[in-house]
């Protein structure tokens, strides 16, 4: 099985407070890396019930996945520079 980015993202992120370095930062990539699994689970709900949804219904379902796809990335953006802030 294949680990998803984020997810390891978050299990560095785990590991490094676990080791008491750099907590604040970690702790930050840690919630970041969170909100970005969440915002990509909300992506995934909204594009199937897009799927079963009328003509208004996908258009909205589609504008949803659209939000929590680029809300997705920006928070997957913001763990790794607390990551890399908390390396330096």
């Amino acid at each position: 099985m294949k680990m998803h980015p984020l997810f390891a993202a978050a299990a560095a992120a785990f590991a490094i407070l676990a080791a008491g370095t750099a907590g604040a930062q970690v702790t930050k990539a840690a919630s970041e890396a969170s909100d970005a699994a969440e915002h990509k689970i909300e992506q995934k709900r909204a594009d199937e019930k897009a799927q079963r949804s009328g003509p208004v219904g996908k258009a909205v379902n589609n504008v949803k996945s659209g939000y929590h796809k680029e809300r997705s990335e920006h928070s997957a953006k913001k763990a790794k520079r607390s990551l890399r802030n908390a390396t330096d």
